[in-house]
């Protein structure tokens, strides 16, 4: 996983330390004009412990936060806030505690405050008609500071799960590319395997249109080499492509195979990805003439309805011969494909009856 700074690469060590010296500098000025009315000569005591009771809570929220923030927790931070009031009033009683012998009843401002805090004990703190006075001044002197820190922890928090979230996409998207290349590897080889033979199989009985084939067998790998590597191609392409591969069929099974062909609108300007459609028919010719040539036929359609392509091939089977041995691309492997390439954007159904086997795919392009 890339590391990432959401605040840019100029957010170096030293500026860091140096925006850190800054911040508290402020925040001292800040402790210091807004205490000195009501502190007056023991003003620096009380912005000592405001600046401790601060930095303790500044420092340890990266720590505490960022932890509930990554698994969406409010409640600990809810819990945090009424913790940091807490701490912060604690140390204000024991402060006022240690100084009350050194202020002077004369200092009437500095020992009505003193008092107001003291008198009652360390549990006196807790009466509610004292919270509005605490609340404000924790809102100032502590919740101010430590506003820009909890932003900051938490926006580099969600960072952090944004770069996590984007490197897992981009896993998975890595992943499927290789899974889909993995798949259409499988593909080419197998469909070469069986024209090679075709061919092989006509020229041992000098079949005249042995030519023709090798003819058609050169566009075929021209296109295998040429333009499967395009994540799409046009539909016509692909459209060629299965024309070229059933005539070869055609040739090699002879006329006792009844093949009928329907194309439309297919020179629409879609795309497709490519070999997708290709085992359907290999299927269907493995399952079909291969098995048994008796009464064997192959229908295929193609039809593109605006932006559906709906694709429909069947086979007649004969279940008295023997059953095709095991490989080949498979359905499976198939419907992984649409899976990884178009998700929820396509439906698939096989149909298998007694004596004809179907399949239906309809994209949405």
């Amino acid at each position: 996983m890339r590391s990432e700074n959401v605040w840019g690469r100029w957010y170096k060590p030293q500026v860091r330390i140096f925006i850190h010296i800054v911040f508290w500098l402020l925040v001292t000025a800040l402790y210091y004009l807004s205490l000195k009315r009501i502190g007056g000569d023991y003003v620096l005591y009380i912005v000592l412990k405001d600046l401790l009771v601060t930095g303790s809570l500044f420092y340890s929220i990266n720590w505490i936060i960022s932890k509930w923030v990554s698994k969406g927790k409010i409640a600990p931070l809810i819990l945090f806030i009424l913790f940091a009031y807490i701490w912060w009033i604690s140390w204000t009683y024991c402060v006022w505690v240690l100084i009350e012998d050194f202020v002077p009843p004369s200092d009437e401002r500095v020992s009505k405050y003193m008092h107001f805090w003291i008198d009652g004990g360390y549990f006196g703190l807790f009466a509610l008609q004292k919270h509005p006075i605490f609340i404000l001044d924790f809102l100032l002197l502590v919740s101010v500071p430590l506003a820009p820190k909890m932003v900051k922890v938490i926006v580099e928090d969600k960072n952090k799960m944004a770069v996590l979230e984007r490197d897992k996409l981009e896993l998975e998207r890595d992943n499927l590319a290789m899974e889909v290349a993995f798949l259409k590897s499988q593909i080419s080889p197998h469909f070469l395997f069986n024209t090679l033979n075709t061919i092989y199989q006509m020229s041992e009985t000098n079949n005249p249109k042995t030519s023709e084939s090798i003819v058609r067998l050169s566009h075929m790998i021209r296109y295998l080499l040429y333009q499967t590597n395009d994540d799409k191609v046009l539909i016509s392409r692909e459209v060629e492509f299965l024309q070229d591969y059933l005539t070869l069929a055609k040739l090699r099974f002879g006329p006792g195979t009844k093949v009928y062909l329907n194309f439309e609108n297919t020179d629409e300007p879609y795309k497709i990805v490519p070999l997708i459609l290709i085992p359907f028919v290999e299927n269907a010719i493995k399952h079909g003439p291969e098995r048994s040539r008796h009464d064997s036929w192959i229908k295929m359609s193609l039809k593109l309805d605006e932006n559906i392509l709906r694709f429909n091939i069947s086979n007649g089977v004969n279940r008295i011969s023997k059953r095709p041995g095991f490989g080949g691309i498979g359905i499976q492997n198939v419907k992984r494909r649409l899976d990884l390439r178009y998700g929820v954007d396509y439906s698939l159904q096989v149909k298998e009856e007694e004596d004809s086997y179907s399949v239906c795919l309809e994209i949405k392009l």
